[in-house]
Parts: structure tokens; sequence; C-alpha cells
């Protein structure tokens, strides 16, 4: 049985689907066979999750929680100040330039707090978590001896949606198809996101992003929204004038 975020309800009218709310009721009132094997989907929060596990072992049922406990990205990888914003697991190596991530969405991540369609995750999530993976794969695994902070630019970003995706296991495949490490410790990337679930790629993003050192960029981000300024001030003068 799968146990999914309450934001999900309309999923769990499904078979062998539970909201985690239905789940921890079934639980503390000891209302579930000792047979049934319950799997983790999406949208239940690391609180939630523990409370679930707390419950299971306190009615002596923690062999039917047949999962472990995901490790969540944290702010120095996903780039979020509320890890509920957070969707993806930490990135392991599985090839020279291949990467693997789970997504472990939040009911309360603000991407899907505004808006629930039908069943399926909505592809803007999964453009998301696609972004978190390349932010965390680059931190873990290119830049995690540089002491700098660094700054990620996004030069071209293509998505591909194939199928539906559920509230059920993903994962995303990221592979480097390119990498050009340059001056002042800056660098370039081409690569391919796959997302994955059950056996099937759903979606494929395909991304080319630059990293540069925060001082670097701050640096010419000043100069270029001081250039729009007094463009923008300037377009404006000369409107009043011809007015």
């Amino acid at each position: 049985m799968v146990i999914v975020g309450d934001r999900f309800e309309q999923f769990a009218g499904n078979q062998q689907v539970l909201t985690i709310s239905a789940a921890e009721t079934l639980l503390a009132q000891n209302q579930v066979d000792h047979n049934v094997r319950l799997l983790l989907g999406q949208g239940v929060s690391p609180s939630r999750l523990e409370n679930l596990i707390k419950l299971a072992e306190s009615e002596r049922k923690r062999p039917l929680l047949a999962f472990n406990r995901p490790e969540k990205a944290g702010r120095s990888h996903a780039h979020k100040h509320d890890p509920r914003n957070s969707m993806i697991s930490m990135p392991r190596r599985v090839g020279p330039s291949s990467f693997l991530l789970d997504v472990w969405l939040d009911d309360e991540c603000a991407d899907l707090s505004d808006h629930m369609t039908g069943q399926h995750i909505q592809g803007m999530v999964l453009l998301e978590a696609t972004r978190q993976a390349f932010l965390a794969v680059t931190e873990e695994f290119y830049l995690k001896d540089d002491p700098a902070s660094s700054y990620f630019v996004i030069n071209q970003m293509d998505s591909e949606y194939l199928q539906f995706v559920f509230p059920l296991p993903i994962s995303i495949l990221y592979e480097v198809e390119e990498h050009e490490p340059g001056k002042r410790n800056t660098h370039r990337f081409q690569v391919r996101m796959s997302v994955i679930q059950n056996e099937k790629i759903c979606c494929v993003v395909k991304t080319r992003f630059s990293t540069y050192h925060d001082s670097f960029i701050s640096t010419k981000e000043e100069g270029m929204a001081v250039t729009a300024l007094q463009h923008e001030l300037y377009a404006e003068a000369q409107h009043e004038k011809r007015a």
C-alpha cells in the first residue's frame, strides 16, 4: 500500500493508496493487517514520516514500512532556505559522469501549495526538481573543494514531457554530456536529466548552465542593473519630452 501526502487525496482514491493522515489513524488504532507493506509515495514531509515510523514502532509494526528514510538535500545543495521546498535526495554517483537522485516532495512545498489539478504531478514541479538536481550534483561533485560561494547561470533549458508522473517513487538520472572548467574557477556544463518512474523515462530536461564565483557575478550583475535602469529612465524622459 502506498502512502502519499494529504494534498494528493484524489490519487488516494485509488485502491492500495492511503493519505498520510489516514495511515496515521489506522496505525494508531492498530487497524493495519500484519501482511500489509507500506510504501512511501510523494508529499509526505519528514516530520510526518517520523511520526509514521514512531506509530509503527509503538504498535510493533515497524516491518510494515517497506522503505528507508531518504536523505534530503539541504540548503547548501538545493539552494532552498525552507527545507519544505527541497525536492530531492542527496545525489549519488553511478558512473564516471552520471548520477542518481530520488525525488521527495513535501505537501507544503511552494510548488504544490498553490495549484493541484488531477492526480498527476505538474510539469513545472518536475522542472524545479531537475533544477535542484543540477545544483546539488554540481555542488557535491564539482564545487565541493572550492571554499568560495558560487552563482549558477542558466544558459538554456529544454524540457520534453513524455507521460504523466504520479505521486509514486520518482528518480532523476543525471548525465553530464559536456564539462568545461574555465578561468577564475568557472565551469560550463551541458547535462541531460531523465525523470524516471516505474522504470520508464517520463520527462527529459536538457540544460546548459555556468557557475561563477559570487564576487565576480555580483559585480557584473550590478553594472548591468545600473545600465538597464538608466536606459529605462532615459526612455521615459524622452517620452515626456515628446508629450
